[in-house]
């Protein structure tokens, strides 16, 4: 009967260190990165990290695992700052980074007075048909509480901020009408 039960054990603890080589196996392959090109992300991806790289060089695209999420990571080079920008499959801005943020505040006041970017308040009624079609569409019915038009490096495009669920949620939003990206802020923001 001893013998019977160290038999069990034996072949639990065989099954328990399987399950356990198998589960890290299984997290070390979906934590690896794939680098891909530009052309081989899904067109929403592309379009949102074309949005956020403006006139900036894509140095490379990886598609990823995050916390069990697909994402795609572009490391673009701004105004020769290394930014990383992070992408879902379905477009979605997770984040942008910089390598050297909180660098010198003369950059940003230098951004500031660059005559090519501009920013502008705008009404629903002044937008384009198809910016308008899709802010409608993303807002689903919620309380759009601003919408801003933006130029940067000879391209326009148009921000909505949401609120879905007493959430405030951004979106950009090409003027063929094509979502650039969707950011949901997660602090309280009175900005």
């Amino acid at each position: 009967m001893k013998r019977k039960h160290m038999g069990l054990i034996g072949l639990l603890v065989v099954a328990g260190l399987a399950l356990c080589i198998g589960a890290v196996a299984t997290q070390q392959t979906a934590e690896e990165e794939k680098e891909v090109s530009i052309d081989q992300v899904p067109a929403a991806v592309k379009a949102a990290i074309l949005a956020q790289a403006g006139t900036g060089t894509i140095e490379e695209v990886e598609l990823g695992n995050e916390n069990g999420q697909v994402i795609y990571e572009a490391d673009v080079i701004i105004d020769g700052q290394e930014v990383e920008i992070k992408v879902t499959p379905d477009g979605t801005l997770l984040g942008k980074e910089g390598d050297d943020e909180g660098d010198d505040e003369d950059d940003a006041e230098k951004a500031d007075d660059d005559d090519d970017e501009h920013e502008e308040q705008v009404s629903l009624a002044d937008v384009p048909e198809a910016v308008k079609a899709a802010i409608m569409k993303e807002a689903g019915g919620a309380e759009i509480k601003e919408i801003e038009k933006e130029t940067e490096g000879g391209r326009t495009i148009y921000s909505a901020e949401v609120i879905i669920a007493g959430q405030e949620v951004d979106f950009e939003i090409a003027p063929d009408g094509a979502l650039l990206g969707k950011e949901v802020e997660n602090e309280d923001d009175d900005d």
